[in-house]
């Protein structure tokens, strides 16, 4: 079976899942608000944002909790036993593989406001813990400012190694301060863009994007894509959260030329709640870009934060 072939397999399992609910949602009668009241009944909670985007296709249910929901999905709209749960393509792996660049560091010690990521994955029906898989050896961000002081776009480039076989996708997470509308992807290489969910109130944006080709346990890819934010970004910091150890890490930013920030550094911090540490004073180059560059990072908040005056 090639590449393709695996693709539009789970695709079509995607989809034969969905079509089959959303029959089965509307010969009931039930609506979806019903529909998660009962299954709150029976201790198998799921939101109704969740059970339109499995019978839309747009996702399946993958983890234990969501597999005993589809059980009991089907007792309340009529179906046969697994009538439904049949039609659910292949589980993705989501066991921790060994990795010579240490543990995975729990999400809630490095995130703030870990709550508005679970929410946002929630909608890819995916957890924290994906956004450590595939394993990101380097990374290299690359921010543009533009002349109002807005965080404008940003470039990505990841080397990505396998954790398990016939990996497909990987996540971005974005934290933007307002979201009038949603962010945009410019350009994409090894890659392409899949699916975009939000947590609005927190602003909390998730891209999920699928491999050009499936990688096998330990196979490593580049792959690079550029975003570009919604007006009104007004922060006066980028940061990235590490939560494997690396190879490297890159954050640029260049600054328009007509704007310059008055003061410039980088920052770590290591935990949730443990201060923060300024590694270094900027001065912008002759492009108006500043870098802050670490080899063999340890997981933890990386950014870099300017003022204006």
């Amino acid at each position: 079976m090639n590449d393709s072939t695996l693709s539009t397999t789970s695709a079509g399992r995607r989809s034969e899942f969905g079509a089959a609910l959303r029959l089965a949602i509307q010969r009931s009668g039930l609506p979806l608000s019903e529909i998660h009241r009962l299954l709150r009944q029976q201790r198998t909670p799921v939101s109704v944002s969740t059970l339109s985007y499995w019978q839309n296709g747009d996702c399946q249910p993958e983890r234990v909790t969501s597999l005993a929901a589809v059980a009991a999905l089907e007792q309340i709209l009529g179906q046969e036993q697994d009538a439904l749960t049949a039609l659910i393509g292949p589980r993705r792996p989501r066991g921790r593989a060994p990795s010579p660049f240490g543990c995975v560091l729990p999400h809630d010690q490095v995130w703030r406001n870990p709550e508005e990521v679970t929410r946002a994955l929630a909608q890819l029906d995916a957890v924290p813990e994906d956004l450590a898989r595939p394993h990101k050896l380097s990374q290299q961000l690359s921010f543009r400012v533009d002349r109002n002081g807005h965080l404008a776009s940003v470039r990505v480039r990841r080397l990505l190694q396998a954790d398990h076989d016939a990996t497909t996708s990987f996540i971005f997470v974005a934290r933007c301060t307002a979201l009038p509308q949603p962010p945009r992807v410019t350009f994409t290489q090894g890659c392409a863009p899949a699916r975009f969910r939000a947590d609005v109130p927190s602003s909390t944006c998730v891209l999920e994007f699928t491999l050009d080709r499936p990688l096998d346990t330990g196979e490593v890819a580049v792959v690079e894509f550029g975003m570009q934010y919604p007006p009104g970004q007004t922060d006066e910091h980028t940061q990235l959260a590490l939560l494997r150890p690396a190879r490297e890490l890159v954050l640029q930013i260049t600054f328009d030329s007509e704007r310059w920030p008055s003061r410039c550094h980088a920052f770590f911090q290591p935990r949730n709640g443990q201060p923060v540490e300024k590694k270094r004073e900027f001065q912008l180059d002759s492009s108006n870009t500043v870098q802050f560059i670490t080899l063999d990072p340890d997981p933890g908040q990386y950014g870099i934060l300017w003022r204006w005056t």
